[in-house]
């Protein structure tokens, strides 16, 4: 369980981190 909401936040901060760049 743990594993997979990791990698759903890197998932997650990437995306954000990619608008952030866009802005």
């Amino acid at each position: 369980m743990r594993a997979e909401m990791e990698a759903i936040v890197d998932e997650i901060k990437q995306a954000i981190s990619l608008l952030r760049r866009h802005l």
